[in-house]
């Protein structure tokens, strides 16, 4: 059985609070008394309660990192990146990371976390919109909390400028010809895909192509509801059909493609298509498709550093907007 500090203490009949100076590397212990502690330790380690710590420093070195939605999402590509961002940071930090799953973000939970001191902040993937009364619950308690690839209104975020992802993507299509550009934007309220709307809807504008309503689609069922392929059906029964599509997500793109060529549809030569992630998946079907590259693993990191600043009482930054990337390839 570990012994505490007190138990050390009374063997080498010396005072608790000096075994723990000497634990945290203090120097007002002399050295004959810190050379005796050390030499016992090398022999009867000792194991800090971590709950004590916390509750005497005040500080929590947990982080917790939460993604709402089905448990299946903890496999998809972007979530295994903001894990392994978080988590590096996290462990060069002296931090432990504590990941769990809600059906929806759930803010009595959260707080019951932090109040009991067993998380000193959140990480929020992917929030929408609806949530922000919640969130904002969070921050007026001065709890510290980053959402990554999102971002809210006047919550530290970290995201990707998707207007601007959005925007190269119609523009690359539109550069190589095509005017009859579909966009696939998925649920309302999902604020990264209104932001790609947007910039979608900017290099139309720049280009002088009329926004035709009938080319943007929405999907207002269950995220599972196969929102892709009839959208891509309804597109292509249209009197003018579209000739490219881009998507909100490589997931998205993933199946209008595979739509599009039941339908013997030629990629890219009657329907362009681009989506949105660069996930592993898009190089390993064929046609490759061209994507926007977001720098997922790097907003992760931001993220947890800020996080772990507020927890240290620290300087932290507010709305931070990272560089997407157009990823040529063969589907455009």
């Amino acid at each position: 059985m570990p012994k505490t500090l007190k138990e050390i203490g009374k063997e080498l009949n010396i005072s608790r609070f000096t075994v723990s100076r000497v634990l945290k590397g203090s120097k007002d212990v002399s050295d004959e008394t810190r050379k005796k502690i050390l030499q016992y330790l090398k022999n009867n380690p000792y194991y800090p309660n971590a709950n004590a710590n916390r509750l005497y420093s005040g500080n929590v070195n947990v982080i917790g990192l939460i993604f709402t939605g089905k448990a299946s999402v903890i496999f998809e590509s972007y979530v295994q990146q903001i894990i392994e961002g978080v988590s590096e940071v996290a462990r060069k930090k002296d931090f432990y990371l504590m990941l769990f799953m809600q059906d929806e973000f759930d803010y009595r939970e959260c707080y019951s976390f932090y109040m009991s001191k067993q998380m000193g902040g959140f990480i929020l993937p992917g929030v929408d919109r609806n949530k922000l009364t919640e969130i904002k619950r969070l921050a007026k308690e001065n709890i510290p909390l980053a959402i990554v690839c999102s971002r809210l209104d006047n919550i530290c975020s970290f995201d990707c400028d998707n207007v601007k992802g959005g925007y190269l993507a119609t523009k690359h299509l539109i550069d190589n010809g095509r005017k009859r550009i579909a966009y696939l934007h998925g649920h309302k309220g999902w604020i990264d895909a209104e932001d790609r709307f947007k910039g979608y809807k900017k290099a139309l504008k720049e280009e002088k192509i009329k926004l035709n309503i009938d080319y943007v689609k929405y999907n207002y069922g269950a995220r599972d509801s196969g929102f892709e392929e009839k959208a891509t059906r309804e597109l292509l029964k249209l009197k003018k059909p579209p000739d490219a599509i881009f998507t909100a997500t490589d997931n998205m793109a993933l199946v209008v493609l595979k739509t599009l060529q039941k339908n013997k549809i030629r990629i890219p030569k009657d329907i362009a298509l681009v989506g949105f992630d660069d996930i592993p998946l898009v190089q390993a079907v064929s046609p490759t498709l061209t994507t926007i590259r977001q720098p997922i693993g790097q907003m992760a990191k931001e993220a947890t550093l800020n996080v772990i600043n507020m927890i240290n009482n620290k300087k932290v930054k507010g709305l931070t907007f990272f560089k997407p990337e157009l990823i040529i390839r063969e589907s455009s």
